[in-house]
């Protein structure tokens, strides 16, 4: 049976590229990541892919099992198979967040969440600078997890950081924790 993979945008270039080196058919439907802020609406579109796939091939979600309260349920429900990083920063990181979680209070972002954060934060969640500052002020630190595969705009991580008013840090980071990951649910 074919397997078709169902990806968070989020993680697009990375997805893609880790397919590319394992010279996997890039057969991949993509979620769109601002649809975090609305569980039903991400549900919604989850099943839109799964029903689309239905019956022609066995469903492989890149989707971290806490994205949604019920990613286990549909991904079983439809015979599919799902990564065990709880979210897409574990998907590059592993363990190693468990280390940086260590160090301070870490928001964790992507490049491709850097480049979407007014469509996430600002209209998905209608958050002004002043929500922003709120919530965001939980936390230390951003880190901002650097694959080297697309380049990081200064100019969009100065506007990010003037909206949170969180210092930002560059983390470089491979892919080989997606890389095992996949591998993991395709065996």
């Amino acid at each position: 049976m074919e397997k078709v993979f169902i990806g968070c945008s989020m993680l697009k270039e990375e997805i893609n590229t880790v397919m590319e080196n394992l010279k996997l058919e890039n057969n991949i439907l993509f979620i769109d990541a601002a649809l975090h802020v609305n569980l039903d609406q991400l549900e919604q579109a989850l099943k839109e892919k799964l029903d689309k796939i239905a019956n022609q091939s066995q469903p492989i979600i890149l989707v971290g099992k806490k994205c949604h309260p019920d990613i286990q349920s549909l991904a079983e429900k439809y015979n599919g198979k799902i990564v065990k990083a709880s979210n897409c920063i574990e998907l590059l990181l592993g363990d190693k967040m468990k280390e940086l979680d260590q160090e301070a209070k870490t928001f964790y972002l992507t490049n491709g969440w850097l480049k979407r954060w007014q469509d996430i934060f600002v209209k998905g969640l209608g958050w002004d600078k002043v929500d922003a500052r709120q919530n965001f002020g939980y936390y230390d630190r951003i880190v901002l997890i650097d694959t080297g595969l697309t380049e990081i705009s200064e100019e969009d991580i100065l506007n990010f950081f003037e909206y949170t008013q969180v210092p930002i840090e560059v983390y470089p980071a491979t892919l080989d924790h997606l890389k095992s990951e996949l591998l993991y649910v395709l065996s």
